[in-house]
């Protein structure tokens, strides 16, 4: 009976709105009876890996998922702590009875070797962040935006050469592979940079009092079904209705 009740997975295909249950509460039920009736020990050791990586992964539980947790991790409680293990990090073996962290380089990382010295089951999470070296290539199954970045004059400009005060117009050209009449453009500003909201009467500057080129880009602007603008503190957004094969063109200080 415990041998098919460890093998028989879980049919999701006969799920229906009055069942409440999941992989994850029926995996840690298991182990909350293997550990009370102290059953198959190497099975909660499987159990319990296989119910940390679903627990991990789950954006929230449900009562039932929580309340089976509670009963399989109450019993661990209780289980003696002791561990020991050695590292490629150092040369000293590493012993305690609760959890240790320890930060490692991106080389560390790499190299990282780690084993178990002690007689109880060891336990190891691996947390990575980063930045990539790269910029990553732009993506949209179903949108498309172009930046371009020019002076008040309507000139092509470089943001690598701005001086303190200076001010620069900002094109966004988004385009659409079928209608999307409820698209949300965010453009995230660069640190030191901040829009100047054309909203305001007392703006410090305005976009009509620019040339030629600039206005053009104003008349395009009002080409588009625009149904909210805003000027944040980091960010520029508009909820703007996008036809496909007209691009829509979004301008800002």
């Amino acid at each position: 009976a415990l041998k098919l009740a460890l093998t028989t997975p879980r049919q999701d295909a006969n799920r229906w709105l009055g069942d409440y249950g999941s992989e994850l509460r029926d995996d840690a039920l298991k182990l909350a009876l293997l550990e009370e009736n102290k059953l198959l020990p190497e099975a909660q050791n499987t159990l319990l890996s296989h119910l940390a990586d679903e627990a991990y992964g789950q954006r929230w539980l449900s009562t039932q998922e929580s309340n089976a947790l509670f009963l399989a991790g109450r019993t661990l409680q209780d289980l003696p702590g002791s561990w020991q293990a050695q590292t490629s990090v150092q040369a000293e073996p590493l012993s305690g009875e609760k959890a240790q962290t320890r930060n490692l380089t991106g080389d560390q990382l790499a190299a990282l070797q780690v084993t178990n010295t002690g007689q109880q089951p060891l336990w190891l999470r691996l947390d990575s962040s980063g930045y990539p070296q790269n910029a990553p290539q732009p993506g949209g199954n179903v949108l498309g935006i172009e930046r371009q970045i020019f002076d008040t004059q309507g000139q092509q400009k470089s943001l690598s050469s701005l001086r303190s005060g200076e001010l620069v117009l900002v094109k966004l050209e988004v385009t659409a592979k079928r209608n999307v009449p409820d698209a949300l453009v965010v453009d995230l500003l660069p640190a030191g940079l901040e829009l100047e909201n054309q909203n305001l009467a007392n703006s410090s500057a305005s976009l009509q009092e620019n040339g030629e080129v600039v206005q053009n880009l104003l008349n395009q602007m009002q080409q588009a079904d625009i149904q909210h603008i805003e000027f944040r503190d980091d960010r520029f957004v508009a909820a703007v209705a996008i036809n496909e094969g007209q691009p829509v063109t979004l301008v800002y200080l």
